[in-house]
């Protein structure tokens, strides 16, 4: 059975992703080979390209959690409760790892049969969780030294591999260049710290399940690409340190900001950052991913700190600031408590979140009130009234221009003519480069 719909395939760009059922097979670790019927596969016609969507994940999950008789977060909550210890004490105990124990009570990871065997022998036996109790698993540290394992990823871990964008990662500087699948396994699990892919994906995987987003692109998307930038983006964020976050600071920011609209982005961003520091708010820069399908992020990590983080989507001057102050929108208008975060894809119409920070942007930066009697004395403006008009408001004429369309909801002003006279700027692709290998500097500094 074959269900068609508009999803280009992310890996050839030239094939249609469509729903196959079929059986799948997958390799569990102490059992082998498993073949798992009518799953739902999203499949290319003209490559190779197999994408297990969320139906499917669920479905092969709950057929493997069968088969390996693997222990539920409800059992691991049981032991807890009959020991009235938590994850932190069960982690020294046991000797798994706290991280580990939040992954398989939220269920972003599976524990083995070993693993489940081993739990379950502890909650219906106070003997041999008091032995256990009592051994000496490495003292006080929390997480034993991370080990990976040098080998080839296996079926499961291949799928994982399609959806990442490793080759962005390369051009940040995040991972060596290699066509080995070896290799980037092994890459992959070093940068995140991580035992093996599945774990990757259970990083990843939270990291998304944190974000405030409404999905509506129809962009190729997969949740570990998006988990991973974000990720990204927050671990940079963790190493710059900014003035206690205060919103009215921010408010009164963002007129300066605003004027800097008017100054080359490859110039000012140093200063667009220092700003933005004192105010409490990070900003950092994460080139596109393919299958993130993010434009930009914003989160409150802490009551004293916010993150923006820059896609770097489009390469022009106004979309730089739009989808900035699009952003600062949000903490402005939405965004309130620590560990809230929201994520903007390219089309979110119909989400009213994302409307009111569009809107919110672009009076910002336009002066709503000055375009509308603009727009009524200028129905198809010339690209020198357009510039003349930028100047009277100091803001640049690109922003300008793409606004006036906007509400027109036609390009009454040709980029053509804008461009042919200097007034549409690019961001060169080198600065582009920069701003990518700054936030990999800063992820290497967090991991030393």
């Amino acid at each position: 059975m074959t269900t068609k719909y508009n999803n280009t395939c992310f890996e050839c760009d030239n094939g249609t992703l469509s729903t196959m059922i079929q059986d799948y097979t997958t390799v569990v670790s102490g059992i082998g080979e498993v073949i798992i019927p009518d799953v739902p596969l999203e499949c290319c016609d003209s490559c190779d390209c197999v994408v297990i969507g969320a139906e499917a994940g669920e479905l092969i999950d709950a057929y493997i959690d069968d088969v390996t008789d693997a222990i539920t977060p409800r059992e691991i909550q049981a032991f807890l409760d009959k020991y009235q210890i938590n994850q932190k004490e069960a982690a020294r105990i046991t000797g798994y790892g706290e991280k580990t124990f939040s992954r398989w009570m939220r269920g972003h990871m599976r524990p083995s049969r070993s693993v489940s065997i081993s739990l379950r022998t502890f909650l219906a036996s106070r003997e041999a969780f008091e032995i256990a109790k009592g051994r000496n698993w490495g003292g006080d540290t929390e997480e034993a030294q991370l080990i990976i394992e040098e080998r080839q990823p296996d079926s499961e871990e291949k799928e994982i591999l399609r959806l990442i964008d490793y080759k962005a990662l390369k051009a940040m500087g995040l991972v060596q260049e290699s066509q080995s699948p070896k290799v980037r396994r092994s890459e992959l699990c070093q940068l995140f710290q991580q035992p093996d892919l599945l774990a990757v994906q259970a990083m990843a995987e939270d990291q998304y399940s944190k974000l405030a987003a409404y999905k509506d692109t129809n962009q190729a998307f997969n949740v570990i690409s998006a988990g991973i930038w974000s990720w990204i983006g927050e671990k940079a964020a963790s190493q710059i340190s900014v003035a206690p976050y205060d919103r009215d600071k921010l408010a009164k920011a963002v007129e300066q900001l605003r004027e800097y609209t008017q100054h080359d982005v490859a110039d000012i961003i140093p200063e667009v950052q220092r700003v933005l520091n004192k105010a409490g708010v990070a900003l950092v820069f994460v080139p596109i991913m393919k299958g993130a399908a993010l434009r930009g992020c914003t989160k409150m990590v802490s009551p004293v700190k916010a993150v923006i983080v820059h896609g770097l989507k489009y390469r022009n001057h106004a979309q730089f600031w739009r989808v900035l102050f699009h952003e600062i929108a949000h903490l402005m208008l939405h965004l309130k408590d620590a560990g809230e975060m929201i994520a903007d894809y390219e089309d979110q119409e119909k989400d009213d979140k994302e409307v009111e920070a569009d809107g919110w942007a672009d009076d910002t930066l336009v002066y709503s009130d000055e375009l509308r009697r603009f727009m009524s004395r200028h129905k198809a403006p010339k690209y020198y009234e357009v510039a003349e008009f930028a100047r009277k408001i100091k803001t640049h004429t690109s922003i300008v221009a793409e606004v006036y369309n906007d509400r027109r909801g036609d390009t009454v002003i040709p980029y053509s003519s804008l461009r042919m006279n200097g007034l549409y700027p690019t961001i060169p692709e080198s600065e582009v480069e920069r701003l990518g290998q700054s936030t990999r500097d800063l992820i290497l500094g967090a991991s030393r």
